[in-house]
C-alpha cells in the first residue's frame, strides 16, 4: 500500500544534521517521502530524466525494472540503494516496470535559502570527519533493507505528527538514514590503494555485508581475494579495525538487535535469520557480548 507525503514548510529549524561548509551553515529540509511507491506520484515534470538541487535516497524493495542515473541505465534489484546528488540527472519512472521503492527527498539550504549542491559523498566526508568513498552501486541485505524502510516510515510519521518535537525527531531519523549508509555503503580510503570496485579487500567486505548470515570460512575469503589468509586478515584489519570473521559476527549481532527492536519474531527465528542454527548458542553469545539476554534486550528497548 503506497504511502506518499509531500512535506510542508516547517516553522522550526532543528540543529540536528547541520552541515558546515565554506563558513556557512546548511539545514536539511524534507521535500517528500514515500514507502511502497509502485507508481509515479508527484510532479509530472519529474516523470522523465531531469536534474534539480535536491538529494534523493531511493531504496528498491521489489523490482524487475531499471533506473537512470547520470545518463546510464542500471538494473534495480531488491536491496538496490540509489543516492542522487544535486545536479545529477536521474529518472525513476520511464523504465520502472514493476518497481516498488521507498524514497526520501530533501535539500540542504542556508537560512537565507541558498542551496547546498555538494555531492552526497562530500556530505558524508563532513558528517563523519573521514575522507571516504561512497560505493557507486550499493546493494543492501534483506535485513538492512528492512531496517532502512522502517526508518523512512518513522520519518513520514514524524513529519505528520502534531507535536512541536516532530521536526526534531524527523531530522534525527534522517541522521539514522545517514548512519545506515555510512555503516554499509561508505568506506574510508585505504592507504596506498584506490577504492575501485575491483579492490579485493572491498570485494571481501561487500561479500560479507551481503552474506553475513551464511557460513563463511577464511579459506573462502582468501580464495575470493586471491591473497593468503594472513595477508587478507592483516589488510582487512588495518582498513576496518576488525578481522573479516569478527566483522561478520558484528553484522550478525547488529541484525539481531534490529530484529529484536523492530519485529515480533521469536528468538529462535531471529537466531536462524542471522546465521545461528543453535538458539542456545545464540543466547550465550548475545549475553556474552551485550551482558543481557535477547529477551531482556527486547524488553529494555521497548
Amino acid at each position: 500500500m503506497l504511502r506518499y507525503l509531500q512535506a510542508q514548510q516547517s516553522h522550526t529549524t532543528p540543529k540536528t544534521l547541520v552541515v558546515l561548509h565554506d563558513r556557512e551553515a546548511y539545514f536539511p529540509s524534507f521535500v517528500h517521502a514515500a514507502v511502497d511507491q509502485d507508481r509515479p506520484v508527484g510532479d509530472t515534470r519529474t516523470f522523465g530524466e531531469h536534474t534539480h538541487d535536491l538529494y534523493h535516497i531511493v531504496l528498491y524493495t521489489q523490482s524487475a525494472g531499471f533506473y537512470i542515473k547520470s545518463g546510464k541505465k542500471h538494473p534495480a534489484k531488491p536491496g538496490t540503494l540509489v543516492i542522487v546528488s544535486p545536479g545529477q540527472s536521474h529518472d525513476f519512472v520511464s523504465h520502472r516496470r514493476s518497481s516498488v521503492y521507498a524514497e526520501i527527498t530533501f535539500a540542504f539550504n542556508t537560512q537565507s535559502g541558498k542551496p547546498l549542491t555538494l555531492p552526497f559523498e562530500e556530505i558524508l566526508n563532513i558528517y563523519t570527519g573521514v575522507r571516504g568513498r561512497l560505493l557507486s552501486e550499493p546493494h543492501l541485505s534483506r535485513d538492512t533493507t528492512q531496517e532502512l524502510v522502517v526508518i523512512m516510515i518513522r520519518i513520514m510519521d514524524y513529519l505528520q505528527g502534531p507535536s512541536p518535537m516532530s521536526d526534531f525527531y524527523a531530522h534525527r531519523a534522517l541522521a539514522d538514514v545517514f548512519d545506515t549508509i555510512v555503516t554499509h555503503c561508505y568506506t574510508e580510503r585505504l592507504a596506498g590503494a584506490t577504492l575501485a570496485q575491483d579492490n579485493p579487500i572491498l570485494q571481501v567486505k561487500q561479500y560479507i555485508d551481503e552474506h553475513y548470515a551464511e557460513p563463511i570460512t577464511a579459506e573462502d575469503l582468501a580464495a575470493m581475494s586471491h591473497c593468503s589468509k594472513g595477508h587478507l586478515f592483516r589488510t582487512f584489519k588495518k582498513s576496518f579495525r576488525v578481522s573479516p570473521l569478527a566483522y561478520q559476527q558484528d553484522l550478525r549481532f547488529e541484525a539481531a538487535q534490529r530484529l529484536l527492536r523492530f519485529t515480533s519474531l521469536r528468538c529462535y527465528e531471529i537466531a536462524q535469520r542471522v546465521g545461528y542454527a543453535n538458539v542456545y548458542y545464540f543466547h550465550r553469545q548475545f549475553k556474552k557480548r551485550l551482558g543481557i539476554t535477547p529477551t531482556r534486550y527486547r524488553q529494555s528497548m521497548r
